[in-house]
Protein backbone atom coordinates (compact mmCIF):
# COMPACT_ATOMS: atom_id res chain seq x y z
CA UNK A 1 0.00 0.00 0.00
CA UNK A 2 3.43 2.31 0.55
CA UNK A 3 6.60 1.95 -1.23
CA UNK A 4 9.04 -0.02 0.48
CA UNK A 5 12.11 1.16 1.44
CA UNK A 6 15.69 0.11 1.38
CA UNK A 7 15.74 -1.39 4.52
CA UNK A 8 12.12 -2.14 5.49
CA UNK A 9 11.77 -5.51 6.58
CA UNK A 10 8.08 -5.92 6.04
CA UNK A 11 6.52 -4.70 3.05
CA UNK A 12 2.06 -4.38 2.81
CA UNK A 13 0.53 -5.20 -0.07
CA UNK A 14 -3.43 -5.56 -1.46
CA UNK A 15 -4.24 -8.37 -2.64
CA UNK A 16 -7.38 -8.26 -5.03
CA UNK A 17 -7.74 -12.31 -5.66
CA UNK A 18 -6.80 -14.11 -9.10
CA UNK A 19 -6.59 -12.51 -12.39
CA UNK A 20 -8.69 -13.92 -15.28
CA UNK A 21 -6.10 -15.07 -18.11
CA UNK A 22 -6.82 -16.76 -21.69
CA UNK A 23 -5.77 -19.73 -22.25
CA UNK A 24 -2.09 -20.59 -21.12
CA UNK A 25 -0.18 -23.86 -22.08
CA UNK A 26 -1.61 -25.26 -18.57
CA UNK A 27 -4.78 -27.30 -19.23
CA UNK A 28 -4.61 -25.79 -23.14
CA UNK A 29 -5.89 -29.31 -24.29
CA UNK A 30 -8.75 -29.18 -22.29
CA UNK A 31 -10.56 -26.33 -24.54
CA UNK A 32 -13.12 -27.55 -26.44
CA UNK A 33 -12.45 -26.62 -30.41
CA UNK A 34 -16.07 -27.51 -32.54
CA UNK A 35 -15.33 -29.91 -35.39
CA UNK A 36 -16.53 -27.43 -38.72
CA UNK A 37 -18.17 -30.07 -40.60
CA UNK A 38 -17.40 -31.03 -44.24
CA UNK A 39 -15.11 -28.61 -46.37
CA UNK A 40 -15.28 -26.61 -42.57
CA UNK A 41 -11.91 -24.81 -41.29
CA UNK A 42 -10.61 -26.59 -38.33
CA UNK A 43 -10.76 -23.27 -35.40
CA UNK A 44 -7.14 -22.07 -34.85
CA UNK A 45 -8.15 -18.76 -32.45
CA UNK A 46 -6.44 -20.93 -29.59
CA UNK A 47 -5.10 -23.88 -28.62
CA UNK A 48 -7.60 -26.86 -27.81
CA UNK A 49 -8.79 -30.26 -29.04
CA UNK A 50 -11.04 -30.57 -31.90
CA UNK A 51 -13.20 -34.51 -31.87
CA UNK A 52 -13.69 -34.96 -35.67
CA UNK A 53 -17.15 -37.02 -36.82
CA UNK A 54 -18.01 -37.72 -40.01
CA UNK A 55 -21.37 -38.75 -41.75
CA UNK A 56 -19.18 -39.98 -44.81
CA UNK A 57 -15.99 -39.24 -46.90
CA UNK A 58 -14.95 -35.78 -45.90
CA UNK A 59 -12.07 -33.09 -45.70
CA UNK A 60 -11.09 -29.89 -43.08
CA UNK A 61 -9.34 -27.25 -43.53
CA UNK A 62 -6.30 -26.34 -40.89
CA UNK A 63 -5.26 -22.57 -41.35
CA UNK A 64 -1.47 -22.17 -39.83
CA UNK A 65 -1.24 -21.48 -35.74
CA UNK A 66 -2.03 -18.27 -34.58
CA UNK A 67 1.12 -17.97 -31.73
CA UNK A 68 4.00 -19.62 -31.24
CA UNK A 69 3.67 -23.05 -28.73
CA UNK A 70 -0.34 -22.94 -29.52
CA UNK A 71 -1.30 -26.63 -28.95
CA UNK A 72 -3.88 -28.58 -31.34
CA UNK A 73 -5.08 -32.05 -30.48
CA UNK A 74 -7.57 -33.41 -33.37
CA UNK A 75 -8.77 -36.95 -33.16
CA UNK A 76 -10.88 -38.86 -34.87
CA UNK A 77 -14.39 -39.28 -32.94
CA UNK A 78 -16.80 -40.99 -34.88
CA UNK A 79 -16.15 -42.94 -38.32
CA UNK A 80 -18.48 -42.89 -41.19
CA UNK A 81 -15.91 -41.93 -44.06
CA UNK A 82 -12.82 -40.78 -44.12
CA UNK A 83 -11.83 -37.54 -43.26
CA UNK A 84 -8.94 -35.74 -44.92
CA UNK A 85 -7.44 -32.12 -43.20
CA UNK A 86 -5.43 -30.25 -45.79
CA UNK A 87 -3.18 -27.49 -43.71
CA UNK A 88 -2.15 -24.04 -44.72
CA UNK A 89 1.05 -24.84 -43.58
CA UNK A 90 3.76 -28.09 -44.09
CA UNK A 91 3.42 -29.75 -40.92
CA UNK A 92 6.43 -32.00 -40.54
CA UNK A 93 10.03 -31.76 -42.40
CA UNK A 94 9.17 -34.38 -44.93
CA UNK A 95 6.96 -31.53 -46.10
CA UNK A 96 3.71 -32.93 -45.48
CA UNK A 97 0.65 -30.80 -45.49
CA UNK A 98 -2.44 -33.65 -45.48
CA UNK A 99 -3.25 -35.65 -42.63
CA UNK A 100 -6.09 -38.58 -43.45
CA UNK A 101 -8.35 -40.01 -40.56
CA UNK A 102 -9.35 -43.48 -41.60
CA UNK A 103 -9.58 -45.15 -38.56
CA UNK A 104 -11.96 -44.24 -35.49
CA UNK A 105 -9.34 -42.93 -32.90
CA UNK A 106 -6.64 -41.62 -34.83
CA UNK A 107 -5.27 -39.16 -33.02
CA UNK A 108 -2.46 -36.41 -33.91
CA UNK A 109 -1.09 -33.41 -31.81
CA UNK A 110 0.48 -30.38 -33.45
CA UNK A 111 2.45 -27.68 -32.01
CA UNK A 112 2.83 -24.09 -33.44
CA UNK A 113 6.48 -23.16 -34.13
CA UNK A 114 8.30 -20.22 -35.57
CA UNK A 115 9.70 -20.62 -39.33
CA UNK A 116 11.56 -17.41 -40.11
CA UNK A 117 8.85 -15.15 -40.47
CA UNK A 118 6.28 -17.55 -40.69
CA UNK A 119 4.43 -19.80 -38.00
CA UNK A 120 4.00 -23.71 -39.26
CA UNK A 121 2.34 -26.76 -37.34
CA UNK A 122 4.35 -29.40 -36.17
CA UNK A 123 3.55 -32.74 -35.70
CA UNK A 124 4.32 -33.87 -31.72
CA UNK A 125 2.41 -37.03 -31.78
CA UNK A 126 0.72 -39.41 -34.52
CA UNK A 127 -1.43 -42.34 -33.69
CA UNK A 128 -2.60 -43.96 -36.70
CA UNK A 129 -3.03 -40.72 -39.21
CA UNK A 130 -1.44 -40.77 -42.63
CA UNK A 131 0.88 -37.70 -43.53
CA UNK A 132 0.91 -37.03 -47.15
CA UNK A 133 1.69 -34.14 -49.53
CA UNK A 134 -1.08 -32.74 -52.08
Amino acid sequence: MAAAGATDETVRVLWSGPVSVANTVHNALTADLADPGNAGAIPVTDSGKCDIVSAGVETRTLAAPTYIGQLLLVSFKTKVGNVTITCATLINQTGNNTILLDTAADSILLVGIASGANKRWRVVMNDGCVLSTI
